[in-house]
């Protein structure tokens, strides 16, 4: 099977707003594609956005990744008009100063500029010290609070502000990887399916919230009942100075995507995966998750009476930053891989 990426999809859906919770914009685009090709597609009250194959044909595959990134609410504004904000998911707060902020304000998207004390003006104490978000502002450039409250509210959400690029042709950059190449996979991989005349019933979910709560997930498996499920993530590439293999994975840009091994996940359907991945030459690597998976595979596997579930990740260097990467070749493998275990879809029984 081989493997043609939609580009013009990606961008547009890693240039949306999305942060948890408020993923209106990011899912508009993934529907508007799914819509394109297949049978069914519709939303849920979480936000979650579903796309089916075959429904009701039996054997149902859920193909999961979660739409969402992290992102930033407004918590007050003062009366020199500075906003004050706290994190929609998991924040290193050193890397948000100087940041440039995308709020979707009240009359449209609205600029502003992370900011504290130049170092020039901090004590000797304070320059030692870890940034907080507590010690950071917003700046609108807005001279009162009255000002500003015309342009942000309490409660307006934001994403970081920072363009798309590629590096060298096969990696990109972006403020949202995490996990809009997820969602990207799974609608790809879908798209192959249907071209390849898949005969099994096959659902793609953009599911929301996972940043914050995994509900949208829960949601989705909840709903959709499947025999088996994939969900499609993000893990650290560990090719980066510092990072020791041993304790944190194998994961490399251009190795592969990453399939993961542990109690939360079922030891058939991974096998089923890497048979695929050595028998079509599809490089990967595997990483240990010891407990839980810290992904919407935690929700799924638990649903109703359970649920065999695997995890695909891409590795991804500069995770919950401005400046998150992958490589394209990565992305390629997982979406083949995906389409070629749905095109061989067979039932999963007991735990082996």
């Amino acid at each position: 099977m081989k493997v043609e990426l939609d580009l013009s999809f990606l961008e547009e859906l890693l240039t949306s707003i999305g942060p948890s919770g408020f993923e209106n914009e990011a899912t508009k685009v993934w529907k508007k594609a799914a819509e394109e090709f297949a049978d069914e597609v519709w939303e849920d009250t979480n936000g979650n956005v579903y796309a089916q194959l075959n429904p009701g044909k039996g054997g149902k595959l859920l193909l999961d990744g979660h739409i969402d990134e992290i992102g930033l609410i407004v918590t007050d504004v003062d009366e020199k008009g500075f906003v004050y904000v706290q994190g929609l998911g998991g924040w290193d707060p050193q890397v948000l100063v100087g940041q440039r902020v995308r709020f979707l304000g009240k009359k449209g998207e609205v600029i502003g500029v992370v900011g504290r004390k130049a170092a020039h003006l901090l004590k000797e104490e304070d320059q030692k010290r870890a940034v907080r978000v507590e010690d950071l502002w917003v700046d609108l450039g807005a001279d009162s609070r009255e000002e500003a409250l015309s342009y942000v509210e309490v409660g307006t959400v934001g994403v970081l502000s920072a363009p798309l690029r590629y590096l060298h042709g096969r990696r990109i950059v972006s403020k949202a990887l995490d996990n809009r190449i997820g969602a990207f996979v799974v609608l790809e991989a879908l798209r192959h399916l249907r071209d390849a005349g898949v005969q099994a019933e096959v659902a793609a979910v953009a599911s929301t919230q996972e940043e914050v709560s995994g509900a949208g997930a829960l949601a989705a498996a909840f709903r959709l009942r499947p025999k088996q499920a994939i969900v499609v993530d993000v893990t650290h590439c560990t090719r980066i100075p510092g990072v020791e293999k041993k304790t944190a994975g194998q994961a490399e840009l251009g190795k592969g995507p990453d399939l993961s091994v542990g109690p939360y996940l079922h030891p058939e359907l991974v096998r089923r995966l890497r048979a695929i991945a050595e028998r079509e030459g599809i490089p990967y690597t595997v990483s240990v998750e010891s407990s839980h998976t810290r992904t919407n595979a935690d929700a799924i596997a638990l649903s109703r009476e359970g649920v065999p579930t695997a995890v695909v990740s891409i590795p991804n260097r500069y995770m919950h930053s401005p400046s998150e990467m992958v490589d394209l070749g990565d992305v390629e493998h997982a979406v083949r891989l995906l389409a070629l275990y749905g095109l061989e879809l067979t039932e999963i029984e007991g735990r082996r």
